[in-house]
Order: C-alpha cells, then sequence, then structure tokens
C-alpha cells in the first residue's frame, strides 16, 4: 500500500501535466505553433500544481523551489554540464546514426525550433524547462528519493521523462539529460540547480540550430566525433564536480 501511494504521489502531477498539454492542444487555434502549445500547456500546469500543493501544504513547494539561491553559485559548473550535454548527447545521437534515422528527431524539431528566435528562448529555454523540473525532478525525484534512495531514485525518473518525449530519439536523449539533472539536483540546491542546467542545455540546443554554418559543421563526421569527444570529456568532469559537491555545506 505504501508503494502504491508512493507511485501515485510520483504519478499524478506528470498526468496532471499531461492533462494540461492534452486541454492546450485541444483549446488553442490551429494557427498556434507546437511550440507555442507547449509552451501553454506548460504555465497552465505550473499555475495549477503550485495552486494545487500551496492549498494542501501551505508555502511549503514555493519556498523549496527557492531556498537553493545559495547553491547557484554553482553556476560555474552547472552551467558547462548544461552545453556539454546537449552537445555530447546530439552528438552521440549523429555518430551512431539514430538522428538521422528519424528524420531530425521524427521530423520535431523542425516543428520546435521554426519558431521565431524569442519565442524559443521565452518557451523553450525558460517557461517548458520551469515545468518539467517542477514536475519530473521536484515533484517526481524529490519524492521518490526518500524512499528507493539517489541512484534508483535518479535513473526512474529520467525514464519516466524520456516516455514523456514519447519519439524514440527525443527519448533516449531526454533520458540522457534527466540522468544529469538529477543529479543537479541531488547535489547542487533542488530545483533551481537543475532549472540552470536545464535551461542552458535548451538554449545550447537552440544555438546550433540557428544558420547553416552549425548544420555544415555537424554533418562532417570528423568534427562530430572531435566536438562529440571534447563535451564528453567536459561533461565527465562537470559530473565528478557535481556529484563531489555536499549540498548541505553549500546551503550553509
Amino acid at each position: 500500500m505504501r508503494g502504491l501511494k508512493l507511485m501515485w504521489g510520483v504519478l499524478w502531477p506528470f498526468l496532471w501535466f499531461l492533462a494540461a498539454l492534452g486541454a492546450a492542444a485541444f483549446s488553442c487555434p490551429h494557427s498556434f505553433s507546437v511550440l507555442e502549445v507547449t509552451g501553454i500547456g506548460a504555465a497552465a500546469a505550473i499555475l495549477t500544481l503550485l495552486a494545487w500543493e500551496r492549498l494542501q501544504k501551505g508555502k511549503g513547494l514555493t519556498d523549496r523551489l527557492f531556498w537553493g539561491g545559495k547553491a547557484l553559485g554553482c553556476g560555474w559548473i552547472l552551467i558547462p554540464a548544461g552545453i556539454s550535454v546537449c552537445i555530447t548527447l546530439n552528438g552521440l545521437l549523429i555518430l551512431t546514426g539514430l538522428e538521422s534515422a528519424s528524420g531530425m528527431y521524427d521530423g520535431m524539431a523542425e516543428l520546435i525550433y521554426g519558431s521565431a528566435v524569442w519565442e524559443q528562448l521565452l518557451l523553450s529555454c525558460l517557461l517548458i524547462p520551469f515545468a518539467e523540473e517542477l514536475v519530473f525532478r521536484e515533484l517526481g525525484y524529490g519524492r521518490l528519493r526518500e524512499e528507493v534512495g539517489f541512484g534508483a531514485a535518479a535513473l526512474i525518473t529520467a525514464l519516466f521523462f524520456g516516455i514523456y518525449h514519447l519519439r524514440p530519439v527525443q527519448a533516449i536523449y531526454a533520458a540522457g539529460l534527466g540522468l544529469v539533472l538529477a543529479a543537479a539536483y541531488e547535489k547542487c540546491g533542488g530545483f533551481l540547480a537543475a532549472f540552470l542546467v536545464h535551461a542552458v542545455s535548451n538554449l545550447a540546443s537552440v544555438a546550433m540550430t540557428l544558420g547553416e554554418e552549425n548544420n555544415q559543421l555537424w554533418n562532417r563526421r570528423s568534427a562530430a566525433a572531435v566536438f562529440t569527444v571534447a563535451s564528453g570529456l567536459v561533461l565527465f568532469v562537470c559530473l565528478r564536480k557535481i556529484l563531489a559537491f555536499d549540498k548541505k555545506t553549500l546551503l550553509q
């Protein structure tokens, strides 16, 4: 019974988020882009989840979201972690052929990155990562790790994060990113740390899509391999630093 209660506590914010996205898709005009619809659904999920948690537990959740402000002094390692995880995962997908086999993330990249740059920055790099970190790390991982520990909670929520993205290539990318986000959450100050990594990673992804020069660069396998290995080494160093942090010491 306790296990079922725990699983429901992790699942219901995820299901609510999906419901908010579905409601936005159903109610928004057809002229709205996929990114705009997702942004509206994300905003609705944020507002309703925060309101519900406040009604149930007072200011507890809101306080937890921002108590990690001191830990953002770790930005010197969280920012390169966000950039390097984006480049590494994209590079691996390109080098393994998964990216081309899927038709550039099954055609979703054109739908998302075809929006105006300001929309990509506001929605893809701020609003949507905020909603996803609220659901998957704060309300998902944050609750689960108390029962099953860091490793299992990180793996389970990363898998849920991948499933949420539906398409196979996006799911692989999201699951890998989810593991890094869980590490940032656990070691560097909770929600704000994970949100910073997520926002920077999405910003790097947006930057990689701007301009034909980037596409030509990644089309050269030798260059792609060099960038992937280099960013992988940076990511490895960042993760070692992140996992070595003592969150309690940081927040004193």
